[in-house]
């Protein structure tokens, strides 16, 4: 039997998964630690307390260039998910792997929602690696920042969807380590080749 888990297979699923967290990871820093809502305010208060008046505009100021490092972060990250679905390309071009549609329409009965929900995972994953491409290229692209809105809110939906994949994959990843004891997580780690 060929093997499935090779190390190309391992080395762009683990580039996916570590990109995919890293993005995640820091939307949540964005909307909970480092939200400039939440930390504008602080900064102005905190001032006032020591007698020191500013404006809520500076305190924004301030609080967006604290979490600035932290967008860094996400661009790289984004780079890396780009990389990774241009690992997954080619995979697929030189028949390393298949085609998420093909395997799906391919698929017994009993693995078409399992297939679906990949193939579903791979198109929201692919919506949220060019929608933020989009944003982060939009002045080269030749958009403006009020003309792309609609590419921030697909953006941020899509996000969601890929945050709610994921739970859905590391559950059938779980049930499946515990149903079929196949080894599919020593496998991703250690390969079958």
């Amino acid at each position: 039997m060929e093997p499935q888990f090779t190390r190309l297979y391992r080395i762009w699923h683990w580039t996916m998964a570590l990109s995919v967290i890293g993005l995640l990871f820091t939307v949540l820093l964005r909307k909970t630690f480092l939200s400039w809502h939440t930390n504008a305010a602080l900064i102005q208060s905190k001032l006032a307390e020591t007698g020191t008046e500013i404006t809520a505009e500076t305190a924004k100021m301030i609080a967006k260039a604290i979490r600035a490092p932290m967008w860094e972060w996400h661009y790289i990250f984004g780079l890396f998910l780009g990389i990774s679905i241009v690992i997954r390309i080619y995979m697929i071009l030189a028949k390393q792997a298949k085609f998420p549609l093909f395997e799906l329409l391919r698929a017994p009965k009993e693995e078409k929602l399992k297939r679906g929900v990949h193939l579903f995972l791979c198109f929201v994953i692919m919506v949220m690696a060019l929608t933020g491409a989009t944003l982060y290229f939009y002045e080269p692209l030749g958009f403006t920042k009020e003309g792309i809105g609609w590419v921030k809110e697909l953006h941020e939906i899509s996000m969601y969807g890929v945050l709610g994949l994921v739970v859905l994959h590391l559950g059938g990843v779980f049930r499946h380590e515990i149903t079929t004891k196949e080894g599919i997580v020593s496998k991703m780690i250690h390969g079958d080749d």
